[in-house]
């Protein structure tokens, strides 16, 4: 569809915000110039400008605490209707555009510096030119907002800046970040119960020090019956949104990308009841991670997400399992746009935890890059040796995993690796189905590079069909 009416676009951020676009047309509000505008590329959709912002990414493959960071641009904006995308990047002799995920099956067509495709519903996607990483465009186009919440327990951040500080929440509070909002600063609670962070407004922490102003953008501890959708965290200065000793936690249609050191993406520690879907996470740490830290997990599940890791692991758990118990643990319907230092599925149980009935399901690595710089080449990572985040004096076991079509489309064939300390720590009951490396169906371990236990330290390690 080219033409503008009846497309029903929203544009969430840049010097207007478009609302409740139809037949009608665009009612427009002025916005301030809050994040650096990108001349990397310009988007409209469906015909209308869409304004891009360039954001902090990091190509480093190294761990280290002042990185050189680069940028990326970015464009936010609601899609209700199919509508084309025509992204232009000015001057540019591209050869070849890639729209991911590549399930979502778009073909862009190319012609000298323009890119055009069809997209019919909300997603989370890039743009690359030429197979490179870098300079490559995130799309974020989300639904409309079906429930704006109203009311006096409404903290409300309309459109425009807003240096906030540390914002506490209490029982009961709403927080909404309208389309075209943009806040520096966090959002934390302790002991907290019902409550709610919400919209289509973007956290910010790109003003802050990495060291000298250590900041979770959102940060919630011992808090129970708690959501938080629909909102877009950018370069934060620490780990990004942090659950503490939480229970019964939605996370839905969050996007994350962070570029300094420990930018970790979604942390969930020593939780229960916690469901992560629909959220797009690119960090210079772990992506999706759980850890123990002191007291136990279970009923974990992350599903439905696009990642991209620029450093350290896609899917982890662990380092720190100092809990008792860590269950029913599930990563599951997750794309990996580019794996390009260590694994991609991990457990690494470092500490003196029991890690059972722990599932990765439908995991679709697109570009296999993994081992840059410091990293490693383990698609799969499974350990229960001592680590340099080790508290425990005793090791912990792991007891039922389960890799289920697990698929590599591209780059470097991967390894495998599954390694016990010692007999009284092992590793127990790892179904390997369905995985597909590079074209190949993986059978049998002669088939992969693979790396083991010196010894029978653990028993029921099988791969299947």
């Amino acid at each position: 569809m080219h033409a503008k009416e009846g497309i029903g676009l929203a544009i969430a951020l840049g010097t207007a915000l478009l609302l409740a676009l139809g037949a009608a047309g665009a009612k427009s509000v002025p916005l301030m110039e809050a994040l650096p505008r990108s001349a990397v590329c310009t988007v409209t959709v469906g015909g209308e400008n869409v304004p891009v912002i360039d954001t902090a990414v990091n190509l480093n493959r190294t761990w280290t605490s002042r990185p050189m960071l680069t940028s990326t641009p970015v464009a936010l904006f609601m899609l209700a209707a199919p509508c084309e995308v025509v992204v232009r990047f000015p001057g540019a002799a591209i050869g070849k555009a890639t729209v991911r995920p590549l399930s979502l099956g778009i073909q862009p067509t190319v012609h000298g510096d323009t890119v055009r495709f069809m997209l019919d519903r909300p997603a989370q996607l890039t743009v690359e030119r030429d197979g490179e990483q870098a300079g490559a465009l995130h799309l974020f186009a989300q639904p409309p907002e079906a429930d704006v919440p109203q009311g006096e327990t409404v903290m409300r951040f309309e459109a425009g800046l807003h240096e906030v500080g540390t914002v506490v929440l209490a029982s009961g509070q709403t927080v909404y970040l309208a389309a075209g909002a943009v806040v520096r600063g966090q959002f934390v609670a302790d002991g907290a119960e019902n409550i709610r962070l919400t919209g289509r407004g973007i956290i910010d922490g790109s003003t802050l020090d990495r060291w000298e102003q250590t900041t979770v953008p959102v940060d919630l501890a011992h808090c129970k019956n708690v959501t938080i959708e629909g909102i877009t965290v950018l370069d934060p200065a620490a780990w990004t949104l942090n659950l503490y000793h939480c229970e019964d936690v939605t996370v839905r249609g969050v996007n994350i990308i962070g570029a300094r050191s420990n930018s970790d993406g979604i942390t969930i520690q020593s939780c229960k009841r916690v469901l992560v879907s629909g959220c797009f996470v690119r960090g210079w740490d772990d992506n999706l991670v759980v850890k123990g830290y002191d007291g136990d997990v279970a009923d974990i599940t992350f599903t439905d997400c696009v990642l991209w890791t620029d450093l350290a692991q896609s899917m982890e758990i662990g380092y720190e399992t100092r809990a008792e118990v860590m269950e029913r643990i599930t990563f599951e319907n997750i794309t990996v746009l580019h794996a390009n230092h260590k694994p991609v599925c991990s457990i690494h149980n470092s500490d003196n935890a029991l890690v059972r009935d722990v599932t990765f399901r439908n995991i679709t690595v697109e570009d296999c890059a993994l081992g840059q710089g410091d990293g490693a080449e383990f698609l799969l990572d499974l350990t229960t040796t001592k680590s340099q985040w080790s508290k425990s004096t005793e090791r912990g076991n792991i007891r039922g995993v389960l890799f289920d079509n697990i698929r590599v489309l591209d780059g470097k064939l991967p390894a495998v690796r599954i390694f016990a300390i010692n007999k009284e720590h092992t590793i127990d009951n790892v179904t390997i189905r369905g995985l597909v490396l590079l074209g190949q169906s993986i059978t049998s371990f002669d088939q992969l590079r693979y790396t083991f236990s010196p010894r029978k330290l653990g028993q029921h390690i099988v791969i299947q069909p």
